[in-house]
């Protein structure tokens, strides 16, 4: 018998491990209940001890490897009389031992002949991990030795109040640290010493049990006893994370050790660990560092009370699929939820986030992660869906971004379908309503632009590098208010098709709100200088005409111009972002933006270019060019398509003559980058080396574009080459250019930069 097997057997003797164990129980004993739905059934196995009948092999199973459970209900069964389990699977079982075995453990390092192997009349097995219990090699030995024989199974569940379907004064405590399930020894011992009077110890009704050959479906029945023994006792609730983790490796059907052991460590660097714990305190605590960072949240409580609704319909989950912009969309959305009482979803987020310290904290709040690129990975995709079919079965809602990545431009990037396109198949297995809400998250500023305009210098950080400095800098600095907006549920069909991500996309920057930044950095960066009265005017008549268009929503901020705009003005002076051009009077004062900032500015814009283009488009109604640029800007703006209602056409006959102006140069960069991009790629060596990879092409691309056209992101570049691809003028998986069509596209975009240039 090795030293391992040695701490499996023989938890407790004929009567206490030693007096302390003695003493600790009687003082608990009288403290808590034990309730016996077969108390026949626990006559004869005391019947049987007292008359050494030979029995079937008796199998406690628990839904926990628990010091307290195993403590109470071994002295239980000492104090009436009926031999405790002989041997006990788990770590934890050290903690029964008489501290003279621990020198027969000494000694056996020496001279392993002193340990004797011992009959196994009755185990004790805690079935919280079944995957990993399955292919322990010390489980293993065990289970060779019982295999074959009859069983008697009993279920045994700790519980810390009885009447669970009504609330306690303790209510508080669970709200705190989290359901029984997940607390650790110390937390459960501290329980025990302020609850004990509520503790019940449920022995549960034994079930027959022929052990087969297989040692994996042994496993699997254990594990469905204790959960069809838990429902009993506790009726039906959301699975916790430990279940989804085991049901998922179970839903594999995985046939070798070896992949059970990929299957383990890759569940165990995605799946969620979510605790109640985490993610009340830190909602709690966040709640009160965002909103000493940002000046208010605003949102429709109009719109809070149509998630109510959706989030009460039988069978259905909701998919939040938020805008994203900056690390605090995850924080600022969870934390609405969490305020108004909306259930709060498991969240899919990147792995690139997946590193110490932060990921163990994400996790507990509910996050779990998924690699970037999952296309050529059989195996891990199949896993990852088999997880998803899990969460969306047991009725957990989802929070998930369809950019993948935060936008560089401003703009909401082309939606990546592949998160949508496995829960769409999803739906159709597990047999659920999918509803998917977009969420547009705008903000008045945003501390992270400055680090998307350093990533055009060189290639882009790791999350993980400086990741502390980082998030301390971003909750150091002040922000304005931000804009939260939930949009109408989206019904995910389960055939899915392309055209409901671009929807989803639509409706989420069609969604926005024009901010006060948006509006202030468009007029801006369209002209040479402005003087504060310019500015106040031109802003006011481009809000005006923006409203014209029926789902435009601006922000408060637009409404008090004259304040503001004086406000801001000196405050980007004196940041260096403004500079003067004029030294007149105050009143005539003229300033313009710096060198420095137009990334910044250009970001700001970009964020209302959906609402700019239906009046950019409008320009060229009657022209050749018309179809190009509008095509072109659908392509490239995932909120602006053109529509085929009349009512909604925009009127642009008596728009003023420096509005027209500041369209065409809003636009300008755009048109310039595409001609840019047609000339770099018309190199017949451009394609070498790049395979079918856009991160390489557009990473090349930028490398070229950057240096003439400062406003250019990497962003812009994926969908511009995205919209060539469609022309057909890049062909056969991103390695030849047709350029008799690129040609003709050039001549195009000189006929609209020269409109703006005249």
């Amino acid at each position: 018998m090795s030293i391992g097997t040695f701490f499996y057997s023989r938890n407790f003797v004929d009567s206490f491990a030693n007096r302390l164990h003695k003493k600790i129980y009687r003082y608990f004993f009288r403290k808590f209940n034990v309730e016996i739905p077969d108390k026949e059934g626990f006559k004869l196995l005391k019947k049987s001890a007292e008359n050494g009948e030979k029995q079937p092999i008796t199998i406690y199973i628990s839904g926990r490897n628990s010091k307290i459970e195993q403590f109470l209900l071994n002295g239980f069964m000492i104090e009436n009389g009926i031999v405790p389990p002989t041997h006990s699977f788990g770590p934890k079982t050290r903690f029964f031992r008489p501290v003279g075995e621990l020198w027969t453990m000494f000694a056996a390092i020496f001279r392993p002949s002193v340990i004797k192997d011992r009959f196994i009349e009755s185990l004790y097995i805690p079935v919280d991990s079944p995957e990993e219990l399955s292919i322990d090699p010390l489980f293993s030995e065990v289970f060779r030795k019982i295999k074959h024989q009859e069983a008697k199974i009993i279920p045994v569940i700790t519980l810390w109040d009885k009447n669970l379907d009504k609330k306690s004064r303790w209510e508080w405590i669970n709200q705190t640290i989290g359901r029984y399930n997940f607390w650790s020894t110390s937390w459960e011992l501290l329980m025990f010493m302020l609850k004990r009077r509520k503790l019940t110890l449920r022995i549960g009704i034994p079930t027959n049990l022929k052990i087969e050959e297989n040692e994996e479906n042994f496993v699997k029945k254990l594990y469905s006893l204790m959960n069809i023994s838990k429902s009993n006792v506790s009726g039906a609730v959301l699975k916790n994370w430990l279940d989804l983790k085991n049901e998922t490796l179970f839903k594999m059907e995985l046939e070798t050790k070896e992949e059970k052991r990929t299957a383990i460590r890759t569940m165990r660097s995605m799946s969620s660990a979510y605790s109640p714990l985490y993610a009340e305190t830190i909602s709690y605590f966040l709640g009160k560092i965002l909103n000493a960072r940002f000046s208010r949240f605003e949102y429709s409580q109009n719109e809070i009370n149509d998630l109510y609704k959706i989030c009460a319909v039988p069978g259905a989950n909701v998919l939040f699929v938020p805008t994203h912009k900056s690390y605090f969309d995850y924080l600022i959305l969870n934390y609405i939820l969490y305020r108004e009482k909306v259930t709060v979803p498991l969240v899919a987020a990147g792995d690139n986030l997946d590193f110490f310290p932060i990921s163990p904290v994400l996790r507990k709040m509910g996050v779990f992660f998924i690699r970037r690129k999952i296309r050529d990975d059989e195996f891990y995709r199949k896993l990852l869906t088999t997880y998803l079919e899990q969460i969306v079965t047991a009725g957990y809602n989802i929070e998930f971004f369809i950019e993948g990545g935060r936008s560089r431009s401003g703009m909401v990037r082309s939606p990546r379908t592949g998160m949508l396109k496995m829960l769409s198949e999803t739906a159709k297995t597990a047999n659920r309503k999918l509803y998917l809400v977009p969420v547009s998250i705008t903000y008045e500023k945003l501390k992270e632009i400055e680090d998307y305009s350093k990533e055009k210098q060189g290639v882009k950080q790791p999350e993980s590098q400086h990741f502390l400095k980082k998030v301390f800098a971003l909750f150091r600095a002040n922000y304005g208010p931000v804009y939260i907006r939930f949009s109408q549920p989206i019904y995910l069909n389960t055939k899915f098709t392309e055209e409901t991500a671009l929807k989803i996309a639509e409706v989420q920057e069609k969604s926005s709100v024009i901010s006060f930044s948006a509006i202030f950095s468009a007029v801006f960066m369209s002209f040479d200088s402005l003087t504060i009265n310019e500015i106040i005017e031109r802003m006011e008549k481009t809000v005006e005409i923006l409203r014209t268009l029926p789902y435009i929503q601006t922000a408060y901020a637009l409404s008090n111009l004259d304040v503001n705009c004086s406000k801001l003005t000196g405050v980007l002076l004196k940041k260096g972002d403004l500079v003067l051009k004029s030294r007149n009077d105050h009143e005539n004062q003229a300033f313009a933006i710096s060198k420095n900032s137009i990334a910044e500015f250009s970001f700001y814009k970009n964020s209302a270019a959906f609402a700019f283009a239906p009046f950019f488009c409008e320009l060229f109604r009657d022209t050749d060019l018309y179809q190009f640029v509008n095509e072109f800007l659908e392509t490239t703006i995932m909120g602006y398509y053109e529509s085929d209602d009349p009512e909604q056409k925009t009127d642009v006959s008596a728009l003023p003559d420096w509005f027209r102006t500041m369209l065409h140069r809003f636009f300008a960069d755009k048109f310039s980058l595409l001609g840019k991009i047609i000339e770099t790629v018309e190199d017949p060596a451009f394609f070498k080396n790049c395979g079918e990879n856009h991160s390489e092409i557009v990473k090349k691309i930028m490398g070229k574009v950057s240096p003439l056209i400062p406003t250019a992101t990497a962003d812009d570049v994926f969908e511009i080459v995205s919209f060539l691809e469609k022309k057909n003028i890049i062909t056969a998986g991103l390695t030849s250019f047709d350029s008799a069509a690129a040609e003709e596209l050039s001549n195009k975009i000189k006929e609209v930069l020269g409109k703006v240039e005249g």
